[in-house]
């Protein structure tokens, strides 16, 4: 089992200058520390999240030797295709093979309208995106004829130096589950669905798979904070675990709380229970080994630090904890 590390961090977070070093900071710490990936993600619209999530791939990929880079996730149906293909190969030639590319399609509008893309339509889009990168990494000289997109002898250049790299597709609706085993090389899960949903939309992912002839990979982000104890893990990350599950609950992202009507509902215990990796390096352990057994996951993808915090020096020592106490458990 891999553990990579997914940065979101906007102009909530501070100065952007300074806070763009600070995710430099931490993805040198993950390359350091063992982790597998180093990855960012985008929302277009929000002040919680920076909107160029390849461009700040670049820098970290300038800033470490080891680890895996790219997006989990960058909005496909957001950008042109060839130019997304162009851009991604780009960055695993820089980084000598190590391009990590996570795609979605978006479930906020706002994302949409900030950029001028319709949001009707995007599974479609996104569906084209995911075929014409696929065949702009692969072929020398390809043409293309979709609903969305008509393509004449195109050629993507460069080509990745991966032949090719993977291409892993979040999703939670059954369109979505179905596309990414019928397109994708994995899956990425949201951050906050509990394990039993997890496990379920897993099946749907799995089945689709196998109905296209692809192995299955299921990568799961989680928020995680690692401390020497549990009231230090409440006392560092409480406060900020609690307001992220409430504003990811607000914009529509879980949907699996039976009960829950409104944002306000949500209790810290809620928060924790099944839905992130929490406490201490053994209480940590246990909460992955539940993810790698009853959800079936291959891999996860850990967030450290939400956009309202904590601050910078804990989360390197939660990573720290984490990369000496917790990854060698599974590094078999």
């Amino acid at each position: 089992m891999a553990f990579g590390v997914v940065f979101t961090q906007g102009v909530v977070s501070g100065d952007p200058h300074r806070v763009t070093h600070e995710i430099l900071e931490q993805a040198e710490a993950a390359d350091r520390l063992g982790f597998s990936a180093a990855l960012t993600t985008e929302h277009k619209y929000s002040e919680e999240y920076f909107g160029s999530p390849l461009h700040m791939a670049y820098a970290i990929a300038a800033r470490t030797e080891r680890v895996k880079v790219g997006t989990s996730i960058a909005i496909a149906p957001l950008y042109n295709p060839v130019e997304l293909a162009q851009d991604a190969a780009m960055l695993d030639q820089l980084s000598g093979g190590r391009l990590w590319l996570g795609l979605g399609a978006g479930y906020l509008p706002e994302d949409f309208s900030t950029v001028g893309v319709p949001f009707d339509g995007r599974g479609q889009r996104f569906d084209e995106t995911v075929r014409i990168i696929r065949q702009g990494w692969t072929e020398e000289r390809f043409s293309f004829s979709g609903q969305v997109y008509d393509l004449k002898d195109i050629a993507v250049i460069p080509k990745p130096m991966q032949s090719p790299p993977p291409i892993h597709l979040g999703a939670w609706t059954p369109g979505g589950l179905a596309r990414a085993g019928r397109l994708g090389d994995g899956w990425i899960t949201n951050a906050l669905m509990s394990v039993d949903t997890m496990r379920t939309l897993g099946d749907m992912y799995r089945s689709s798979a196998a109905d296209h002839g692809r192995s299955p990979k299921v990568t799961a982000i989680r928020f995680c904070w690692t401390a020497e104890s549990r009231e230090d893990a409440v006392r560092d990350f409480g406060s900020t675990a609690l307001d992220m599950v409430r504003t990811l609950f607000t914009y529509g992202a879980i949907t699996d709380m039976p009960g829950v009507t409104s944002a306000d509902q949500i209790t810290l215990e809620d928060a924790m229970r099944d839905r992130m990796i929490f406490g201490t390096p053994d209480e940590c352990a246990a909460a992955v080994e539940e993810y790698r057994t009853r959800a079936q996951v291959d891999d996860l993808l850990l967030i450290f630090r939400h956009p309202s915090g904590p601050a910078q020096d804990r989360v390197l020592a939660a990573m720290e904890l984490f990369g000496t106490e917790v990854i060698p458990r599974f590094a078999a």
